[in-house]
This record gives structure tokens, sequence and C-alpha cells, in this order.
């Protein structure tokens, strides 16, 4: 590992920094100060040597006798300006080898795969009750058609007879009262994921759980181009169902695309490949 001795953010707790002495991850900790208000804090085992100009670090800033330092954040080592909530730039990739922690390649964690399928499911009833509430007019319609279909059997069997269902019928009256249903869905699944990503970089799904969307060599909120990429499998993959003879890869697409972050080494789905995405897990808020 070539990295710097120093204080560095700690990647089991975001309020914190920890002490990397260039060779191991130590024990030691500190919480985080504001950018406006740094507490000073020196390396846990580092003497203060004198110095001609006076005491302080030896070839570091000068400073009060007694005092040391604020923690210098590696980036800013590196002349790089800090990023990210409370002005301190992610995690360096250090992380990522030190504790085998999956990372971008700027050092931010990526989310498990735990965190993405609750964030999912969340969003998928949120976008599901809004779907309803607009569709529901069409979904009536086809209840009541479907009632009075079911009604006009039975009373046919009733009445001695042998009535023939006729599939072909119902599956006409399902797909002119339903697809209008799955239209609205798709519109409302587009203009949700647009509105949140371009603007917060996380649906609400995600804001529960403490993950966002970024991509992958760059952070930051995505642009309505990578958002539209990311949702276009989606979108695809749906509009391919309708169809009969492409509806079993329009379900084998879904499919490979909600498990593929289990064996991706970057933790992608198929969309996050398509935008060059990443969900990541965000720093707490202080």
């Amino acid at each position: 590992m070539n990295q710097r001795a120093g204080w560095y953010d700690d990647p089991e707790n975001s309020d914190h920094l920890r002490y990397f002495d260039g060779v191991v991850w130590t024990s030691h900790t500190t919480p985080k100060a504001a950018p406006t208000a740094p507490v000073a804090v020196a390396p846990p085992t580092a003497p203060m040597p004198q110095t001609q100009d006076g005491p302080g670090y030896a070839g570091g800033p000068q400073t009060q006798y007694g005092q040391h330092p604020a923690p210098q954040h590696p980036a800013q080592q590196q002349g790089y300006p800090p990023s990210g909530p409370g002005g301190y730039a992610s995690a360096p990739p250090v992380y990522g080898s030190a504790l085998g922690v999956k990372t971008t390649p700027d050092g931010q964690p990526l989310a498990s795969y735990g965190q993405r399928v609750g964030a999912y499911l969340l969003d998928a009833l949120i976008t599901g009750a809004i779907t309803l509430l607009l569709g529901g007019y069409w979904l009536l319609q086809f209840f009541q058609w479907y009632a009075a279909y079911l009604s006009g059997l039975l009373s046919t069997i009733d009445a001695g007879g042998n009535p023939a269902v006729d599939q072909t019928e119902i599956t006409s009256q399902a797909t002119s009262y339903l697809l209008p249903v799955v239209a609205v869905g798709l519109v409302v699944q587009v203009v949700y994921q647009v509105a949140f990503l371009t603007r917060k970089g996380a649906t609400p799904g995600k804001m529960a759980v403490g993950i966002a969307v970024r991509h992958r060599d760059r952070p930051g909120v995505p642009d309505l181009m990578t958002v539209l990429k990311r949702v276009a499998l989606g979108v695809v993959s749906s509009l391919l169902g309708f169809l009969p003879a492409a509806s079993a890869i329009g379900s084998l697409v879904s499919i490979l695309d909600l498990l593929w972050p289990l064996w991706d080494d970057k933790r992608q789905a198929l969309h996050d490949k398509i935008a060059g995405t990443n969900v990541v897990v965000q720093p707490r808020k202080r």
C-alpha cells in the first residue's frame, strides 16, 4: 500500500477520522471537525520535535506551542479540493484494499445488495400507489367488464347450458384495459426517477436506506441524460412483455438486471453499466 500516514475518513463511522500509520490502520479515531471550525488533532504517537522556527511538526506548518495543525484530508494533501457533505472528500481508495470494502475509483463505499433491494421495494410501493391512483379508471373498467363476463357464464350454467370460455376475448379485453395502466406506470417510473435523481441523487426509497446514485468515475448528482439511460432498460423490458414473441426475453432481462450486482465486481446492475453509474453509501448527516 503506497499511502502516506495521516488522518483519513473512518469508513466504519463517517463522523470520525481514523489514523493510518503508513502501513496499517490504527485503532485511533477522533471526531471530525466542521470545515469552518477544525478541531486540532495530532497523530496518536507522533512526538513534537522542536524546529529552528519554533515548536511544531518538523517540515510542517508552524503553530503555537502545545497546538497541532488540524487533520488534513489526503485529497487536500494531494492538491484536490474537498467535496461532499461537510466539506470532506470521499474516502480514499486505500479503504478498499485495507478493509476489503468495495468502492468507487475515488474511494466511496458501494451500497450492499440488501440496501439496493430494500430501496427498490420502497420505491415500488410508492410508484405502485401513484400508478393505481392515476390508472384506477381503466382498472375499474376492466373489473366491471370481467364481473359481467363471469355473471353471464354463471347464468348460462344455471340455465343448464354449457358455456364456452373465450380465452381470446378475455386476453383482448384485458390488454385493452390494462395497457393504459402499464403506460401510466412507465411514465410514473420515468418521472419519479428523473425528478429525484437529477435533484437529490436518490429516490425516497434510496434516501430511506442511506444510499444514492452517482457516476462511477466522479461524485455528484447524475445529469438528465445519465438518468434517462439508467431507466431505459426497465422501460424496454416492460414493453417487451407485451410482445408474445419477446415477452420471455423481457422477463429474462429484468431478472438479470435485478441480480447482476450479486456477482459484478463493481456492484453494478445492467442499467448501471449502461449509464456508467454506481449506487453508493451516503455519509450520515451530522
